[in-house]
């Protein structure tokens, strides 16, 4: 099924919107903590991720972008992670297959220790660097 050029550019649009919204939210995660004025927006979104990760074990970002260019392309393959298909993308690997092996726990819940360590960075960092008003 083809379709027109509107609902292409439409389709596009929306799955780059979706795109850029994420890329924000994946650096306001990765490095708010380092800007004292979003310090809260950041602990607010670490938390909301790292809830999302337990419950839901992924990010609804991800399939909705990947669902939207499927329709643009439904030949075309994704990693399951965003980030890490981009990051293939970049430097020209083909998306991993995903495999339904046993997971070790570190590898069921590596992305959670990533959060947890990166909530006590930012706290020391808060509490050590701001609070002394090194910033």
């Amino acid at each position: 099924m083809m379709l027109s050029r509107m609902r292409r550019i439409f389709y596009l649009g929306l799955a780059n919107l979706v795109f850029v919204v994420h890329l924000a939210l994946v650096l306001v995660v990765a490095v708010g903590w380092l800007i004292p004025s979003m310090y809260y927006v950041f602990l607010v979104l670490l938390a909301v991720v790292f809830l999302m990760d337990l419950f839901l074990g992924y990010c609804p970002l991800t399939p909705l972008e990947f669902g939207i260019r499927k329709k643009l392309d439904p030949t075309k393959t994704y990693d399951s992670s965003c980030i890490a298909h981009y990051m293939r993308a970049l430097f020209g690997q083909k998306p991993r297959v995903e495999t339904k092996e046993n997971p070790t726990f570190l590898k069921k819940h590596s992305f959670k220790f990533i959060l947890l360590g990166l909530f006590m960075v930012s706290t020391l960092f808060r509490l050590f660097v701001v609070g002394n008003q090194l910033i």
